[in-house]
């Protein structure tokens, strides 16, 4: 017997996806803008620019003086130093983005996850951790279908004693985790990590095999309201903004899994009467399975909002990253409405009677309302 099955995937981005890097919030003190485009600067590159024009020490006294008000573009723009493209292109490590929306209103954005040499790319374990979620929800949705009343008295009143007894946000839902992925026997190991299932599921980085061209856009906050649909605003009344570097529409990344077939026998020969996929086949059954549910749930609570008109005409089988929701995370589609909502005022923002979840985070271009972090997957 062959030790692994090997398939290829290619992910085609269906809306803007975004997935967090290690600087989280980039800020005016690191970015420069020229025309539709953000440039990142490159501290060595900008440490050798300063050294070249004799500003190392004007520019610390102009950190020091404004704080975390400090404005690159200004202070190069009060000592008279004016870049084209090209120059700024050298300064970022020829790193741009382009800016879809009013780039003068930008302070700070979130950027994309890149590796040492600068690519952004989509990591393993995040799609891993959708494949887990996804197992997750068809495992419990059988359970449910099954033995209704079991589902209610070992999930529903687990999770509503959970929230009484005030147990810590993070990680509320370790138990069902455990519960289904690691509370099993495998050699003389027993419920831990080590016992974790999915182990026999490999999932390498997505690449795309071009260049890619990321975007930066503003991301609002809809809410859902008894008397219609509202944006979150600011103070000033104006909309949320959540300024965000994504892969684009159309962008292409591949990535490869392994399931490892030699484990797979020993977990069942050590627990027969486990239920799991048998192979990457089933695995992708049991995501296409999820998303449909998913997107059910969406269509059904965007009734009344052109949001809605996205996910009719789209048909995507993945969704991954920021923006994904509650409804796309957790297990919440086969919860009871009223658990929804105690498990959003409780692990969120306290909504009262509100729809669980109330908010969706959306992209606005060209009167179109996009919705956050969808792909379609296909083997090949």
């Amino acid at each position: 017997m062959e030790t692994y099955e090997k398939a290829e995937f290619k992910i085609t981005v269906k809306s803007p996806i975004h997935i967090g890097g290690v600087e989280q919030k980039i800020t005016r003190f690191e970015f420069l803008s020229y025309g539709q485009y953000i440039y990142p600067v490159s501290e060595n590159r900008l440490s050798l620019f300063l050294q070249k024009h004799n500003l190392i020490s004007a520019y610390c006294a102009e950190v020091e003086r404004l704080g975390h008000r400090f404005n690159l573009a200004d202070f190069f723009r009060n000592k008279k130093i004016f870049l084209n493209s090209e120059e700024l292109e050298n300064l970022s490590f020829g790193k741009k983005i382009k800016v879809i929306g009013e780039i003068g209103t930008i302070q700070f954005y979130r950027s994309f996850i890149r590796d040492g040499f600068g690519n952004p790319y989509i990591p393993g374990t995040s799609i891993k951790g959708v494949f887990r979620s996804a197992i997750l929800y068809n495992l419990l949705k059988q359970f449910k279908e099954k033995k209704l009343q079991d589902f209610i008295e070992k999930i529903e009143r687990r999770i509503e004693k959970d929230i009484s007894d005030k147990k810590k946000k993070k990680g509320f839902f370790d138990w069902g985790n455990i519960e289904y992925f690691q509370k099993f026997v495998l050699a003389d190991k027993n419920n831990s990590s080590n016992t974790d299932w999915l182990r026999m599921l490999h999932i390498t980085d997505a690449y795309s095999e071009n260049e890619i061209q990321t975007i930066l856009i503003p991301v609002n906050i809809l809410k859902k309201q008894r008397n219609g649909w509202q944006y979150k605003t600011e103070n000033t009344n104006q909309r949320t903004t959540i300024w965000v570097e994504c892969l684009p529409v159309g962008a292409t990344l591949k990535f490869e899994a392994k399931w490892d077939k030699r484990l797979l026998a020993e977990f069942k020969r050590e627990n027969p009467d486990t239920a799991m996929p048998e192979d990457i086949q089933s695995v992708l059954q049991f995501i296409n399975n999820w998303v449909q549910d998913v997107l059910a749930f969406e269509i059904n609570f965007l009734q009344g909002h052109p949001l809605k008109r996205w996910y009719e005409v789209n048909k995507p089988n993945l969704r991954i990253g920021f923006g994904s929701g509650m409804t796309a995370t957790t297990i919440s589609i086969l919860l009871s409405e009223d658990l929804r909502k105690k498990i959003r005022n409780y692990a969120g923002l306290n909504r009262g009677e509100d729809e669980a979840p109330k908010s969706r985070r959306l992209f606005e271009n060209n009167n179109n309302s996009i919705p956050l972090g969808w792909a379609l997957i296909e083997r090949i």
